[in-house]
C-alpha cells in the first residue's frame, strides 16, 4: 500500500511537471523538475514521513521473517545512517551561529528597552521551568515504561548503564556542570559535541561582538551563516521519509520485541501530552493569575483559532500573524503586542524544552541506559538552551533530537537507533503540539508585559514616537485610537501639556 501511494504521488507530480505552462510571457522556461519535486515533498512531508515509516516497518518485518543477512541489513540501514550524519554535521554550527547572532543583537542595544528586558526575562525563565517540568514528569511516570530487550539478544542486565560505574554526589555534579559550562578548548568542544560549552562560548562571544564598534561585519557574517545553515537543514529534512524509513527498517529487522516498543512509545506520547497540558493550563494559568490577578480561562477563550493554526503549520513564525490578532482581540495594547510577539516567536520554546527531556530520558531508559538524576539536570539545561537557539520552522526538532541524545551521553546502540527512528516518525505530531504550547506562551508573555508596564514606561514608549494619547481631567492618560479628548505632543515635556 505504501509503495502504491508513492507511485501514484510521483506520477501525479510528473504529470503536473509536463503539463504546467511556462512563466508569464512564455520566454522563461518552467521550473526544473528537481525544484518542483523538492517543493512537492515539502508540502507533503508529513504524509510521506508516515508512508516511509510504514514502508520501513514492512521491510523490517520482512527481513526479520526471512532471516536477512547482515550485509543486506547494512545496505538497508545505509540511507538512514547518511541522513543522521548529515543532520549532525549541520545542526551544531547552526546552533552556534544562532546563539552568536542573538547574543550580539541584545548586546548591541544594551537591552535598553524595558519591554524587551521584561519579555526576554519572562520567556527565558519559563523555558527553564518547562525543561525541569519535563524531568519531573518523566520521573513521575517512569513506572509506566520498561526496558526492551536489546537488539542482538542482549538483555537489560548485560547493558552498560550510563553512569553505573560512578556515584556522583551533589557537589560533584555541580562541579562537573561548571566544567561543562566553561570549555578549555572550544574546538575540542565542537569535536566532542559538548553543547553547554559551545552555547556559553557563543553567548559570551556574541555579547562582546555587540559591544564592539567594528563588530557589525562579524555579526552580519553569523547572521548569513545562520540563514544558510537553516536552508541546509531544510534541504536535508526533505529526505526525512527515506531516512526514517531506513532507520526503522534496519532497527526492526534487528529487534527482538517489537510489540513492547510500540506500547512504550504510545505511553511516551501520552506522558508528553499530559506534560504539555499541565504546563499550559497549570503553570501558565498560575503565572497569569499571579501577575495580573485575572481569570486565565477567559484569556484562553480567544485562543482556539491560534491553536488550530499552530497545529496545522507546526511553526511559531508562520503563526505569528494569528498570534498578534489573538492578543489584540484579547484587548492587549497594540504597541506591546507588536513589540513582544516577535521576541516570543524567537525566544519562547517552552513546548520543546518540556518535551525533549521526556523523550531523551525515555530513549535512555527503554534502551537500558538510565540516566542518573544529576545528569538529568544537565540534560534539562541542554534542552532549554537548545530550544532557545532552535529555529521556529516546521520539523526543526528532527535535527536537534539527535544531538541532544548524543549530548546526554547515551550510547548509540541498535536499540537506541530504533527508538530514535520511531520518535522521528511521530515528530510531526509532537512538533504540532509543542508549537501550540509555544504560541500560548507567547500570548501569556504579552499579557503579563502589558499588565506590568508602568505608566511611566508606557509614557516613554508611546510619547517617544509622537503618538496620540487619551487624557482625562485629572491628567492621567491611556494610549488609545478612539480618544474623545486628544493632544499631540510637541517639543514640551509631558508635564507642561494642557487639554
Amino acid at each position: 500500500l505504501s509503495c502504491v501511494m508513492l507511485c501514484v504521488s510521483i506520477s501525479a507530480l510528473l504529470v503536473e511537471a509536463t503539463t504546467s505552462p511556462t512563466h508569464a510571457g512564455g520566454s522563461s522556461p518552467r521550473q526544473p523538475l528537481a525544484a518542483r519535486l523538492g517543493n512537492w515533498v515539502n508540502r507533503w512531508l508529513t504524509t510521506l514521513t508516515i508512508v516511509g515509516c510504514a514502508t520501513g516497518i514492512g521491510l523490517g518485518i520482512l527481513c526479520q521473517a526471512t532471516g536477512a543477512s547482515d550485509e543486506v541489513l547494512s545496505v538497508l540501514s545505509y540511507p538512514g545512517e547518511l541522513f543522521v550524519r548529515a543532520l549532525k554535521a549541520v545542526v551544531v554550527p547552526m546552533i552556534f551561529s544562532s546563539m552568536v547572532s542573538n547574543a550580539a543583537s541584545l548586546g548591541e542595544t544594551g537591552e535598553g528597552n524595558m519591554m524587551s528586558k521584561m519579555a526576554i526575562k519572562f520567556y527565558l525563565a519559563t523555558t527553564f521551568v518547562a525543561s525541569l517540568e519535563g524531568i519531573l514528569f518523566f520521573n513521575l511516570f517512569q513506572w509506566m515504561f520498561s526496558p526492551v530487550p536489546l537488539a542482538g539478544g542482549a538483555t537489560a542486565a548485560t547493558a552498560t548503564l550510563v553512569g553505573s560505574g560512578q556515584k556522583l554526589t551533589i557537589v560533584a555534579t555541580l562541579l562537573n556542570f561548571g566544567r561543562e559550562l566553561v570549555p578549555d578548548n572550544i574546538l575540542q568542544a565542537f569535536l566532542e559535541t559538548k553543547l553547554l560549552g559551545i552555547i556559553t562560548f557563543a553567548i559570551f562571544f556574541g555579547a562582546m561582538l555587540g559591544q564592539t564598534e567594528k563588530g557589525r561585519p562579524v555579526i552580519e557574517f553569523f547572521d548569513a551563516c545562520f540563514a544558510a545553515l537553516v536552508m541546509m537543514i531544510r534541504k536535508v529534512i526533505v529526505f526525512t521519509p527515506i531516512g526514517v524509513g531506513s532507520l526503522v527498517a534496519g532497527s526492526i529487522a534487528k529487534s527482538d520485541d517489537l510489540g513492547s516498543v510500540f506500547v512504550s512509545i504510545s505511553k511516551l506520547f501520552v506522558v508528553c501530552m499530559a506534560g504539555q497540558a499541565c504546563h499550559v493550563f497549570g503553570f501558565y494559568s498560575a503565572v497569569y493569575v499571579y501577575f495580573t490577578r485575572k481569570n486565565p480561562f477567559r484569556f484562553f477563550v480567544v485562543m482556539p483559532k491560534m491553536w488550530i493554526t499552530a497545529f496545522g503549520t507546526s511553526s511559531s513564525a508562520a503563526t505569528l500573524s494569528t498570534t498578534i490578532k489573538t492578543c489584540l482581540d484579547a484587548g492587549l495594547s497594540e504597541r506591546v503586542v507588536n513589540f513582544v510577539c516577535p521576541i516570543g516567536c524567537t525566544v519562547n520554546m517552552d513546548g520543546s524544552a518540556l518535551e525533549r527531556p521526556i523523550v531523551i530520558l525515555w530513549i535512555a531508559y527503554v534502551a537500558s541506559q538510565p540516566i542518573p538524576l544529576g545528569r538529568q539536570l544537565v540534560v534539562a539545561v541542554i534542552c532549554a538552551l537548545m530550544s532557545i537557539g532552535a529555529s521556529p520552522i516546521p520539523s526543526a526538532g528532527i535535527s536537534t533530537l539527535l544531538i541532544m541524545v548524543e549530548a546526554a551521553e547515551v550510547q548509540l546502540t541498535p536499540t537506541v537507533n530504533m527508538l530514535i527512528g520511531f520518535c522521528l516518525a511521530i515528530e510531526w505530531l509532537l512538533d504540532s503540539v509543542r508549537t501550540m504550547v509555544n504560541v500560548t506562551g507567547d500570548t501569556i508573555g504579552v499579557a503579563i508585559v502589558d499588565h506590568m508596564m508602568s505608566d511611566e514606561s508606557k509614557e516613554k514608549a508611546c510619547f517617544s514616537e509622537g503618538s496620540v494619547a487619551n487624557v482625562d481631567l485629572e491628567g492621567s492618560w491611556t494610549p488609545s485610537s478612539r480618544s474623545v479628548r486628544e493632544v499631540r505632543l510637541g517639543d514640551k515635556s509631558p508635564a507642561g501639556f494642557s487639554v
